[in-house]
């Protein structure tokens, strides 16, 4: 049997028009900041914002609110083989997220190759207990997203038992660029909770930010699907 090898479209391209995959750029709003000539002066102290009045008095005076810096968002860290990987803001607080919604009420055995060389196959192994659908997807260091299952050679469909492997006799997973910190989302559920990487397909869930998918994985983590099993785990291509 001929062996059509996929690729992601980031850190796996999937080749042989198995996913067809639409980069989406995700713009935040401008934000304006207006500051009057004469508005209160601020002085932060650990936290606490002591306000002293101008010499003139304001019937609407400015209410000023602390942000949120980008150092409070926890980056991700990863080690491979001695060397760390650290994870941009916007992925590390998308990988906490999945984290926080991961869910094991569903039995499912795994195994996976965790530190990948370009052009080298992964080894994702997956057995469940009971029959239902599983999907894999990749979110790259740029925050890419790619739904490598399910593609056109394989559903994802899964009996009781039966063994899943990345590297089987109708296709394979082959890592591509780019390099450094990816992060692959496993999903099981009974039902099949169907996902699509783009907008305008009817019955199935878009996937067009990271708002979106957090919204069908709190889905998937509130058993709607049945019952279901969502893993996270880091992967190191090089």
């Amino acid at each position: 049997m001929l062996k059509q090898i996929l690729f992601t479209s980031t850190a796996l391209l999937i080749m042989n028009g198995c996913v067809v995959k639409e980069r989406v750029i995700v713009q935040e709003p401008n934000q304006n900041h207006y500051q009057p000539a004469q508005a209160p002066v601020s002085y932060p102290i650990h936290n606490v914002v002591m306000e002293v009045a101008p010499t003139e008095t304001y019937s609407n005076p400015i209410i000023v609110e602390p942000t949120i810096p980008e150092s409070a968002i926890e980056l991700k860290r990863e080690t491979f083989a001695g060397e760390t990987l650290m994870a941009t803001p916007e992925v590390s607080a998308l990988v906490a997220e999945i984290e926080a919604l991961s869910t094991q009420s569903a039995y499912l055995k795994m195994n996976s190759k965790q530190n990948v060389e370009v052009g080298a196959f992964l080894n994702i192994e997956a057995t469940p207990n009971r029959a239902g659908y599983l999907k894999i997807m990749i979110i790259d260091p740029n925050g890419e997203r790619s739904l490598v299952l399910p593609n056109s050679l394989g559903g994802g469909r899964l009996k009781a038992n039966e063994r899943f492997y990345s590297n089987n006799g109708k296709f394979a997973f082959k890592a591509t660029n780019p390099t450094g910190l990816h992060y692959v989302i496993i999903i099981f559920s009974e039902q099949n909770a169907r996902m699509v990487m783009r907008q305008g397909a009817n019955g199935y869930n878009a996937i067009t930010n990271n708002q979106d998918l957090i919204d069908i994985l709190s889905k998937i983590n509130a058993q709607e699907y049945g019952r279901s099993y969502i893993s996270i785990f880091p992967m190191r291509v090089y």
